[in-house]
């Protein structure tokens, strides 16, 4: 894979005000004892109505929708699908609606942030097109930090994860570990999405001695 370290670490965006959670894990996880579809739509819409940015392209809530999700709840279902040529394929089967919540939560977010946005916008989408994961991996994680801690703590682990392996695909470091090290990169990593430095560093800190 080529190797755009410089082009990464070049890049600088706007800093955005730090993320402040919106939803309370106590709220999300008020709606485990829920057993439609309906009414899980119903309450966990109503929970991202709180959300500091505009929520868009829900899933469909039992019903089948071409190309594009689908979620189905039951007494023992708690699944997200993605529908294709009149099927649907399980993307997430959730241990229960907190999880489920996450999922969908992640789906619906705006994929950049308005910093990363910016930088976006003067990317070529095939040229730069690992860049532009980059800024979505550090965007998802920044918006996750504006649900709630516990949610962007998920997120972050996932994400610097995909940071460390990429690292590795480009050929800067030799194994996952020693990317993982590199606190330049890493922070680079974080900070695509706007998120302020000193929070960055925080949240990096954090990681190190989990």
């Amino acid at each position: 894979m080529e190797n755009y370290e410089a082009q990464l670490l070049s890049i600088t965006t706007e800093e955005m005000p730090q993320p402040q959670g919106s939803i309370p894990y106590a709220y999300l996880s008020a709606l485990v004892s829920i057993k439609t579809t309906d009414s899980y739509e119903r309450e966990l819409r109503k929970l991202a109505k709180k959300l500091p940015y505009k929520t868009s392209s829900w899933p469909s809530f039992g019903q089948y929708v071409e190309d594009w999700y689908k979620v189905e709840v039951g007494e023992f279902k708690r699944q997200l699908q993605y529908c294709e040529r009149g099927s649907c394929q399980v993307r997430e089967d959730c241990e229960n609606l907190v999880d489920l919540s996450y999922q969908i939560l992640n789906v619906v977010s705006p994929r950049l942030t308005s910093s990363a946005s910016k930088i976006a916008e003067n990317l070529d989408r095939i040229k730069d097109q690992r860049l532009l994961i980059w800024l979505s991996m550090s965007s998802e994680i920044f918006h996750m930090y504006q649900v709630n801690k516990y949610f962007g703590t998920r997120m972050l682990n996932a994400n610097v994860t995909w940071m460390c392996e990429e690292l590795v695909r480009m050929g800067v470091f030799n194994n996952t570990s020693d990317a993982f090290g590199s606190e330049k990169h890493i922070l680079q990593g974080l900070m695509l999405s706007g998120l302020p430095k000193s929070m960055a560093s925080i949240l990096y800190q954090e990681l190190q001695s989990a």
